[in-house]
C-alpha cells in the first residue's frame, strides 16, 4: 500500500470510528466545485437577506483562499433521518426533520475536534487541518460530490445514494496530501422534476439554483423577524421551522434508513408546535437559532389559512 493510500484509509476508518456513516476524500489542488455556480447566485443576490454568504465569497468559492497550502478536502456524512410527523393536527406547525434532536453542529464540532487531534497525532503536529460543517465558509456539498459521496439534486440538496437527502455534511481542510476518490460525476435525477413543482414557494427556480428571498429556511430559521418575513407567498404553508417538502417528495427517499444517532431522534414537543406549546428551553437544539420571539411569529404565519 503507498504512503497516499495509508493515510488515506486511516482517516476513513478514523472517521467511521467516530460515528460518522461515510468519508470521500478529494484534492484540494484541480479546483473548488460549483465555483462559477455560486458566484453567480451572489452577483445575481439569489442569497437574500443571507449577507454571511458574500462576506465569505472568497473561501466558499476557492477553498485556497481559506487555506493557500491545503492538498486535501476530507467531507464526512452522517444519517439524520428521524422518522415522520405522523398524524398533524388542528393549530399545529411542523418542524423540519433536521431539528427534532440536539444541534447537529455540537455533535459534529465534538467528532471533527478529536479526528483532527487524531490526525497530528498520528502524521505531526505541524499539519494544518481546518473543521467545516455549515457554518464555516465551504462549499460541503460540491466537496461531498468531488469526493464520490454523491449528487447534487434538482432541488440543490445532495443526495446520498443510501440515505437520500437526509444528511448533514461537514470535513476536515487540511495540507496533508493523501489519495482521493474518483468524483460522482453523474446527475441522476434524469427526467423528475418532483421537487420542483412541490416547492411551496417556487424557490427552486430552475435544476440546481435556489432563490433564498423565496425559500421558507431563510425566513423561519434564519431571519424570522424581519418585515420581510410577513410577506403573503411566505405564509399558510404548515412548516414553523425549515421546510421538507422537496424532501418528502424526492423519490432517492423512497428507500430511507432511520439515523444510528439518538441525538438526532425526535424529542418530545419537538416535531410539531402550537402557538400555545413552545418548548421552555431551547438550549442545545436547532430550535436556538430562532429563538422565542421568532419560534411564535413562525407558527401564526405556517398556520395562516390559505383560500
Amino acid at each position: 500500500m503507498s504512503d497516499l493510500l495509508f493515510k488515506s484509509r486511516f482517516i476513513k476508518d478514523l472517521s467511521m470510528s467516530h460515528g460518522f456513516d461515510d468519508v470521500g476524500i478529494a484534492s484540494a489542488r484541480e479546483g473548488t466545485p460549483y465555483q462559477a455556480e455560486f458566484l453567480d447566485a451572489i452577483t445575481q443576490k439569489r442569497h437574500g437577506p443571507l449577507d454571511y454568504l458574500e462576506k465569505t465569497a472568497a473561501s466558499r468559492a476557492d477553498v485556497l483562499d481559506l487555506m493557500p497550502t491545503a492538498q486535501s478536502v476530507i467531507t464526512v456524512l452522517k444519517n439524520y433521518y428521524p422518522g415522520d410527523h405522523g398524524k398533524v393536527a388542528e393549530g399545529e406547525a411542523k418542524i423540519s426533520r433536521y431539528a427534532w434532536g440536539g444541534d447537529y453542529h455540537d455533535w459534529f464540532r465534538k467528532r471533527l475536534r478529536k479526528m483532527r487531534k487524531e490526525i497530528k497525532n498520528r502524521f505531526g503536529q505541524d499539519i494544518k487541518v481546518h473543521i467545516f460543517n455549515d457554518t464555516g465558509p465551504v462549499l460541503e456539498r460540491g466537496w461531498a460530490e468531488k469526493a464520490g459521496l454523491g449528487f447534487i439534486g434538482k432541488s440543490s440538496m445532495f443526495i446520498h445514494r443510501d440515505f437520500g437527502t437526509w444528511t448533514f455534511l461537514g470535513g476536515l481542510v487540511t495540507d496533508l496530501k493523501l489519495a482521493t476518490d474518483k468524483p460522482f460525476a453523474k446527475q441522476m435525477c434524469g427526467s423528475c422534476t418532483a421537487c420542483i413543482d412541490a416547492c411551496p414557494t417556487q424557490a427552486i427556480i430552475s435544476p440546481q439554483q435556489v432563490d433564498a428571498r423565496r425559500c421558507l429556511t431563510t425566513w423561519n430559521v434564519e431571519r424570522p423577524l424581519l418585515e420581510e418575513a410577513k410577506q403573503d407567498f411566505l405564509q399558510g404553508h404548515g412548516f414553523a421551522i425549515g421546510c421538507d417538502i422537496c424532501q418528502e417528495v424526492c423519490p432517492w427517499n423512497k428507500f430511507e434508513k432511520l439515523t444510528s444517532e439518538d441525538r438526532f431522534k425526535a424529542r418530545p414537543g419537538q416535531t410539531k408546535l402550537t402557538s400555545e406549546q413552545i418548548p421552555d428551553n431551547l438550549k442545545g437544539t436547532p430550535l436556538a437559532r430562532v429563538g422565542y420571539a421568532g419560534l411564535a411569529l413562525n407558527v401564526q404565519r405556517a398556520l395562516v389559512k390559505k383560500y
